[in-house]
């Protein structure tokens, strides 16, 4: 049986997922726990590439990061593609962007994690007693930390959101002008960019479930209120287009 290595609440996981069951691919789930996870998932990835989820492994070959897990889903699936050939540049713009976005999106999460006890309550393994959970909650800010060292979180977080993240998101509003997809249909395009807007206001739990703390580290009400069109658009686009 293949498997996923992922983050529950990562953008990153949930467009490999997405794609996955978009293509009907079957697969089981593994919740990859920061720092702790860090030498066994050292092992698991191929020689040279930098050990992260999420991480597909399939009859012992791995497949690393969202974007390569969902060609991978296209080659083993069925139904819709999310890559028409002709239109793989443009998905591959969209990809950039969103990776961009979302290193930024990184680095504010883990500074607001270091600073919300609940949130760190909520980021550790779900197998911990819940008379221990408050009592360990500091250890979160030591993984915290580590993917914070790990990814070379830029100091000045505000002004990377304001050079990098809001004209990306103008970008991504004049591209759509009031359509429902990037392209003349649903794709891939459509799931990388709509993840940039988790950090803004993340979707709705029926989607992706979240803890209050967790949920409240991964919004931006600025963000959001000047970008509630693009809200709607992703919310739209999961209604149609992911099962809850």
């Amino acid at each position: 049986m293949r498997t996923l290595y992922g983050l529950s609440y990562s953008p990153w996981t949930e467009k490999t997922r997405w794609a996955l069951d978009h293509h009907r691919v079957a697969y089981r789930y593994r919740e990859h726990l920061p720092l702790i996870g860090e030498p066994l998932l050292r092992w698991r990835t191929p020689r040279g590439v930098r050990p992260a989820v999420p991480l597909l492994i399939e009859e012992g070959e791995a497949f690393p990061g969202s974007f390569v897990i969902a060609r991978r889903a296209e080659e083993l699936g069925q139904g819709e593609p999310l890559f028409p050939a002709a239109n793989l540049a443009v998905i591959q713009r969209w990809e950039d962007d969103s990776e961009q976005v979302l290193s930024m999106a990184r680095a504010k999460v883990v500074a607001a994690l270091l600073e919300s006890r609940q949130a760190q309550v909520e980021s550790l393994p779900a197998f911990l007693p819940a008379g221990l959970r408050s009592v360990l909650a500091p250890s979160a800010r030591l993984g915290a930390r580590f993917v914070a060292r790990k990814h070379q979180a830029p100091v000045d977080i505000a002004a990377a959101v304001h050079e990098k993240v809001i004209p990306t998101l103008e970008r991504l509003r004049e591209a759509l002008g009031g359509r429902d997809y990037l392209l003349s249909r649903f794709s891939y395009a459509d799931i990388t960019a709509a993840l940039m807007l988790q950090f803004v206001r993340a979707v709705d739990d029926g989607y992706l479930p979240l803890g209050p703390g967790t949920r409240a580290v991964w919004s931006d009400a600025a963000l959001a209120a000047r970008f509630p069109d693009l809200l709607e658009w992703r919310d739209g686009l999961y209604a149609k287009h992911r099962r809850p």
